[in-house]
């Protein structure tokens, strides 16, 4: 029997201002584009519905970097209250257009090595194993990217600090199924993290 799949929005967080690299962090190559150009795409090659990006520091120069790719631009005046007041945001301007989605995928911009698989994988979980919420399993906990149903849009719309999901994730544990991906899971948070994976599995690839 075929899966039912949830009407789906992915919002991937691309506000912060990666003070600890000096550089601009989404904006960094990765293939044949950059860190956060590797997330949308791959976003868009799985079965979500809408891709939404929210963008804060630096945002003019990584909407350049991201003009061409049919996404949704948020624009999160508040990006310095962290990763919550971004999810926040995204869910408040989704709800405002009165857009009506089955459930949302957070996403961070510094995540390449994820494929589009591992999200389409969460989202038919969704339904699969009759839980709420679907994350991945990150050294033992569960952490994001992870699909939210509908009924924690209300929660996720209150988010204020630099927490993210994490808080939600840990208070709603019994409606929580985890997905383990093994070692793709890196995030960037310093050069020589970039420059070690960036050298194994990032570098452009040949006509």
């Amino acid at each position: 029997m075929k899966v039912k799949q949830p009407n789906t929005a992915m919002i991937i967080l691309a506000a912060g201002r990666s003070k600890r690299l000096g550089v601009i962090k989404q904006n960094l190559p990765w293939k044949n584009t950059t860190l956060l150009g590797h997330v949308i795409e791959q976003g868009l090659a799985s079965d979500i519905d809408e891709v939404f990006v929210v963008v804060g520091a630096n945002a003019k120069s990584i909407l350049n970097k991201i003009y061409s790719y049919d996404i949704t631009i948020i624009r999160n005046g508040n990006w310095q209250q962290g990763m919550g007041s971004s999810i926040a945001y995204a869910i408040h301007n989704i709800s405002e257009k009165t857009l009506n989605f089955d459930a949302a995928l957070i996403a961070l911009a510094d995540q390449p090595l994820i494929e589009s698989k591992h999200y389409n994988k969460l989202i038919y979980s969704l339904y699969e194993y009759n839980k709420t919420i679907i994350a991945t399993q990150i050294d033992g906990r569960a952490g994001v990217p992870a699909i939210f149903d509908s009924k924690h849009f209300n929660s996720l719309s209150k988010l204020n600090k630099d927490y993210g999901a994490r808080n939600i994730l840990s208070a709603k544990s019994e409606e929580v199924k985890t997905i383990d991906i093994g070692n793709k899971i890196a995030d960037i948070d310093t050069i020589q993290t970039y420059e070690l994976l960036y050298k194994q599995f990032g570098t452009p690839m040949k006509n």
